[in-house]
């Protein structure tokens, strides 16, 4: 016999190789199986995905032995070649992934047993939660089912799915809940282990090594049963998978945008697919791919309406930043002093990582930008050990009040309001607080995250200022007041989703507010009091924004009525980079007449880590068959060793 394996080398093709001696083997259907075999004279392992007896020209070699200790079921095969179909990536490198972790040899120092909890859950729920509890405990979870569970910040949609994870995993079954950041897992884990007694394991790829291959072994072989993790924990091969649960769905760190481009909500579904089992996606600002899915009857959809206490909403109040001459409007600083006296905490939320966004000379006009990328360094640590950092690439420098064009000294203008500047006029206005800053600069690990989250919860702190990093999943109970310093620059960025990511960061951020039987409020600064989005913000009509939304993008042909299909061309030499992508994108457009095709174009990051990047974009019909046959003709035009095309379906992300 004659098996086709694919191998986890950066190859879009499979290679073929004879069985091993299986005279003595009464079973010898080893479709799915790995196996060791030599390649270029290293020993590899790779999947057989198919068998046939038609007559190869060339000798071919063994394989070398069959790893019968581990077992990749057939969900992911199937689930690994859908996803490489639809989203164009190799189907080698998405095996890469999964292998990633496979031990050297079948040992492994601990195994992680998970069989049943070991305490009854004793929750308080509302009526609200029973009665979506009840609907999905309605639905069996041994078949393909989507469910969306949406409910309004502070419902206890954890709770929820929760209470179903429980019962699949005293039945015995696999689950996997995903989290959209690496410093969110321990959060998620002591609530579980609190509130349910389950003990789960962490999986994501800041931890060693060895626990990787470990927790690689012991789920593949079914002796454990909860993982909390991180989208690389999709690439682990479950053997018994009964529920997988996506939670902050609609979070675009979901997305994975290095080496293979895929989105992990959406994996997530093609998975419980094909191992037939149950999903659930959860949030409070589900995605509008979500609600097109829900109208289409393809998902589930439930809600929850109330918070968990019965606590109102928030107030929101709209600030005309025209009207304003500081950085901090006068009702935002009162509602702040009022807080402090009364012991309340403040949350200010500004989405600009450092102290300022651009440097500029006084004298001459020139600006700091990284010498790889064609980007605006970023001031961080201001009147310390100051220093300017590219967010591309972390190209880094010290700075230094001194123009390098004109030679002027103290000329260095600081432009772009940043968390550490929203700090440092905090620290000023209210000398006296206590301030913390809670955003991915500040905060390196998951230590010093539980550190911080722990202060905030005691309420040692009295004001927070933070980045999106806050937005996520928290409960203080002492925060009265939230301030969104400046949501413009969302609101006005160049993506088609800007208004969508709009709503649901004002959403998730008001959120905190008023969490324990507190009136909370929000103060909104803006420098479009008017514009549609922020109006919807302040109402909080979810239905209403996501009507007008879907309506908007029906309209205009924008997904998700539409496909678009995003094309990178990269290469460190600029004119063959352009030359390239023009004779590609005319390719297309002969090829495919009915198609609208756009560019080739600069990307709005013309330039990244010394690559120059041009984009083509795709729009087509939602239709599999017309998507099959571009796809198939993306991958097999041949792309000369200089250019590295980049292929992203359904992209989120157009710099």
């Amino acid at each position: 016999m004659i098996y086709e394996i694919l191998l986890p080398l950066p190859i879009r093709k499979t290679f073929y190789y004879e069985g091993p001696d299986t005279s003595n083997d009464q079973n010898n259907n080893y479709l799915g199986k790995l196996v060791e075999v030599d390649f270029k004279n290293k020993k590899i392992v790779g999947l057989i995905i198919n068998t046939t007896e038609k007559k190869i020209q060339q000798p071919l070699k063994k394989i070398i032995r069959i790893i019968e200790y581990f077992i990749f079921q057939k969900e992911v095969l199937e689930s690994l070649k859908f996803i490489s179909r639809y989203s164009c990536n190799n189907a080698a490198m998405i095996l890469k992934l999964f292998l990633s972790n496979l031990p050297k040899r079948n040992n492994f120092n601990k195994e992680y047993l998970l069989t049943k909890s070991y305490k009854s859950a004793n929750l308080n729920l509302n009526s609200g939660q029973k009665d979506v509890i009840n609907n999905i405990s309605n639905i069996n979870f041994q078949k393909f089912n989507v469910i969306l569970l949406e409910g309004i910040t502070g419902s206890g949609k954890t709770r929820v799915y929760m209470t179903k994870v429980k019962e699949v995993v005293d039945r015995g079954f696999q689950c996997l809940i995903l989290v959209p950041e690496i410093i969110l897992t321990n959060q998620w884990v002591n609530e579980i282990k609190k509130d349910f007694g389950l003990n789960p394991v962490i999986y994501h790829s800041s931890i060693k090594k060895s626990q990787r291959e470990n927790i690689w072994s012991s789920i593949n072989k079914n002796k454990l049963k909860l993982i909390v993790g991180t989208r690389s924990a999709l690439f682990l091969p479950f053997v018994n998978l009964g529920l997988l649960v996506v939670d902050e769905e609609h979070d675009s760190s979901y997305k994975q945008e290095e080496q293979i481009i895929i989105n992990a909500r959406d994996f997530s579904i093609v998975r419980a697919k094909n191992s037939n089992c149950m999903v659930i996606l959860s949030s409070a600002t589900p995605s509008l791919e979500s609600y097109y899915n829900v109208n289409l009857k393809k998902f589930w959809h439930f809600k929850l309406n109330k918070r968990v206490n019965n606590s109102d909403l928030p107030e929101i109040k709209i600030i005309d930043m025209k009207k304003e001459k500081e950085i901090i409007s006068k009702e935002l600083k009162e509602s702040i002093q009022n807080n402090l006296k009364e012991n309340y905490q403040t949350l200010l939320f500004i989405n600009k990582r450092g102290y300022a966004s651009f440097v500029i000379c006084k004298s001459c006009g020139f600006s700091k930008t990284c010498k790889n990328c064609h980007s605006s360094l970023v001031l961080h640590n201001y009147k310390e050990k100051s220093y300017l950092l590219c967010h591309h690439c972390n190209y880094k420098e010290f700075f230094e009040n001194k123009c390098p064009s004109c030679k002027t000294k103290n000329s260095m203008s600081l432009a772009g309001t940043g968390v550490e500047k929203v700090s440092e006029l905090i620290s000023e206005l209210f000398p006296n607080a206590s301030t913390t800053i809670l955003s991915s600069d500040s905060v390196k690990n998951a230590r010093a995250f539980k550190d911080i989250i722990s202060k905030i919860i005691s309420n040692k702190v009295n004001i927070i200022i933070g980045t999106q990093l806050i937005s996520k999943g928290h409960h203080f109970p002492s925060l009265k007041t939230v301030g969104i310093i400046n949501i413009d620059n969302v609101l006005n960025d160049f993506d088609f989703r800007s208004s969508e990511k709009t709503f649901q960061q004002v959403t998730q951020v008001a959120g905190r507010a008023g969490r324990k039987n507190l009136k909370g409020e929000v103060f909104i600064q803006t420098l479009q009091p008017t514009h549609p989005v922020i109006e919807l913000c302040k109402f909080q009509n979810v239905k209403r924004f996501v009507d007008s939304e879907l309506g908007n993008r029906k309209k205009n042909m924008q997904p998700p009525f539409v496909t678009y299909i995003s094309i990178i061309f990269s290469s460190k030499t600029e004119k063959y980079v352009k030359n390239f992508s023009s004779s590609y994108s005319e390719l297309l457009q002969n090829r495919f007449k009915d198609l609208s095709i756009f560019g080739p174009a600069p990307a709005i990051l013309y330039k990244k880590n010394l690559n120059y990047r041009y984009r083509i974009l795709i729009k087509m019909k939602k239709e599999n068959e017309i998507q099959g046959i571009v796809k198939n003709y993306l991958i097999k035009i041949k792309i000369p060793p200089p250019i590295k095309l980049f292929i992203d379906v359904d992209p989120i992300n157009f710099i």
